[in-house]
């Protein structure tokens, strides 16, 4: 058991160099590159199909342009900035953490760590990190992923019900996909952090297209001739 826990870990406990090791600039240019092409390449070109989409289905194209129009009238356009700028600035402190992260060579899903505050005795004693094998490591990452979770609830709770007020049933299939990936992505990483990418990946989906969603009715009802 502890050649399987320590094999990657140096004397402090923390991940070993190797040639992947990236430091805290070059983890942050390649989330801001790849986070970059997804919300401002992929989720665009993904809202501009399923907003043609839905302006196809029977009686829906005439729905959508009322809600529009009310939207412009009363000024609502705010209402989806909002959440739109808290996005952006929650996507900056996530880019933000996993630079210092690849720097500090801290492998999930440990999120801080712990020293023993001597400086003496116990000055280079290796750093407390989370257990990661076992039940206590199956508790950990089932945790991490509850908590996970919870820090992206919130704005896309809020998301999900913006997207409802223009597109409606979009928000339930929406709803649903992230169900699915989280409950997904859960059941995974509790069985083995290498394994939870395909469900963090359909959740992560869900989520950045519906806040790309919010995005576009932002943009939308402050330009109409938008298409």
């Amino acid at each position: 058991m502890a050649s399987v826990e320590f094999e990657k870990r140096d004397e402090m406990g923390l991940q070993k160099f190797n040639s992947a090791t990236k430091n805290e600039a070059e983890a942050r240019a390649f989330y801001f590159k790849f986070i970059g092409n997804l919300m401002f390449v992929k989720m665009p070109i993904a809202v501009a199909l399923v907003y043609t989409l839905l302006r196809f289905l029977p009686g829906q194209a005439e729905r959508i342009d009322a809600k529009f129009e009310f939207i412009r009238v009363y000024d609502l356009g705010w209402v989806f900035v909002a959440p739109a700028l808290l996005h952006l600035g929650r996507t900056y402190l996530m880019i933000n953490a996993n630079g210092a992260r690849a720097e500090a060579r801290v492998e999930r899903p440990d999120q801080h760590v712990y020293k023993i505050m001597s400086p003496n005795k116990y000055a280079d004693a290796p750093y407390v990190l989370m257990a990661n094998t076992g039940a206590a490591g199956r508790f950990n990452r089932a945790q991490r992923s509850a908590y996970n979770t919870d820090e992206v609830l919130p704005l896309f709770a809020v998301g999900l019900v913006l997207v409802a007020a223009c597109f409606g049933p979009l928000a339930l299939v929406l709803g649903a996909i992230n169900v699915y990936g989280r409950t997904t992505f859960a059941n995974a990483y509790k069985a083995d952090q290498d394994t939870r990418g395909p469900g963090f990946m359909a959740a992560a989906a869900s989520e950045y297209l519906t806040m790309a969603l919010v995005q576009w009715i932002a943009l939308k009802s402050f330009i109409p001739a938008l298409p």
